[in-house]
């Protein structure tokens, strides 16, 4: 059944962390496990996001003890090649029970407290299978909601060379959530420089 908008946010949705890159930007390090302000980039992104959801998910590729312990079920790419964000949406989606998912990545610490109901707000009232957020700076295809369902097509297209977030968005019924005033909200720390800052 499909989520309607009596109901509360965690009652309807789930939510995927993204950890599982190659951290390319910070000299191959763990992005997610990397400190900022004394605690690791990604308990910052759960303490924003599990009280706005049911259930949360961390995909990752390495770490799996460390990610463990935060006390969330963590679920690695299904091939072995890296093939980006798209494979770990996949890898969690398979586990997901919720109508909604609630996507975002692991080096946003400061996300909206309001993000998944917002985005689940477009979505449901325009009959979307995905919304986006945008501020005024730019768009975070990565700080997303989808139908469940919507994420079924993804292995289909992971077996195709367009693996961008941007592309496969494109695919579906989508529209971006607009978060005028809140562009330090989506704080991107995926450099080395910008966690020094």
């Amino acid at each position: 059944m499909a989520a309607t908008p009596s109901m509360s946010p965690h009652q309807q949705l789930d939510a995927i962390i993204l950890a599982g890159g190659e951290g390319r930007r910070v000299g191959g390090r763990d992005k997610g496990l990397l400190d900022w302000q004394g605690k690791p980039l990604i308990a910052w992104v759960i303490e924003c996001i599990a009280p706005q959801v049911k259930q949360v998910y961390i995909s990752a590729n390495r770490n799996i003890e460390a990610y463990a312990a935060f006390g969330y079920a963590v679920h690695t790419d299904q091939s072995n090649d890296f093939r980006g964000p798209l494979a770990g949406i996949a890898a969690c989606a398979a586990h997901c029970s919720s109508d909604w998912v609630l996507v975002v990545p692991c080096d946003c610490p400061a996300l909206p407290n309001e993000l998944a109901e917002k985005l689940l707000a477009t979505a449901v009232s325009e009959s979307l299978e995905a919304s986006y957020a945008v501020d005024e700076a730019r768009a975070h295809f990565l700080c997303a909601v989808f139908q469940k369902q919507a994420l079924e097509g993804l292995k289909t297209r992971l077996q195709g060379d367009d693996l961008s977030v941007k592309g496969w968005l494109k695919t579906l019924r989508c529209k971006p959530t607009a978060f005028a005033g809140m562009k330090d909200a989506f704080l991107n720390l995926n450099t080395l420089e910008s966690k020094r800052r």
